[in-house]
């Protein structure tokens, strides 16, 4: 019933949807499925209702997300530390860093998917703050929070 549903919604956007007639429960259930051509009307209703909402509201809709879907599901596919330090030393290598990044890319290529953010992922430099030639657990942590705290 529920893909049903969607497949309805999603069958809309075809034509074009006017998403602020959209509950903010079927948006969140869109998300990762909206046409191309329909995501930038699509994120700006999404953003105009983030801005609308307290901390409290927009905390509780995250961790409404929390079962595969929405931003929840996107965190929880964000690798770890231990995804990039292949070696298991401790440490991440600039080598390290572009293996994953380009394993990670085919991955999603071959689920004939994009790998959100590509163009804007941070350089080797930009994560290693104290400039040693290799990312720590700690500095990979502190980048990641940074970066969210943007977002």
């Amino acid at each position: 019933m529920k893909r049903l549903a969607l497949l309805a919604l999603m069958g809309t956007l075809a034509w074009g949807v006017d998403f602020s007639q959209l509950s903010t429960d079927e948006l969140m259930k869109l998300r990762g499925t909206v046409a191309p051509s329909e995501r930038p009307a699509f994120r700006a209703e999404m953003q105009k209702r983030m801005q609308t909402m307290s901390p409290e509201q927009r905390q509780q809709m995250m961790n409404s997300r929390g079962k595969g879907q929405g931003m929840r599901q996107g965190m929880q596919n964000r690798p770890t530390f231990s995804t990039f330090d292949l070696n298991n030393d401790g440490k991440i290598t600039p080598n390290e860093l572009e293996n994953v990044r380009n394993a990670r890319r085919v991955e999603k290529a071959n689920q004939g998917k994009m790998l959100r953010n590509a163009g804007t992922a941070p350089t080797f430099e930009t994560i290693d703050a104290n400039g040693d030639g290799t990312i720590s657990q700690e500095e990979f942590s502190a980048h990641q929070a940074k970066r969210m705290n943007r977002r």
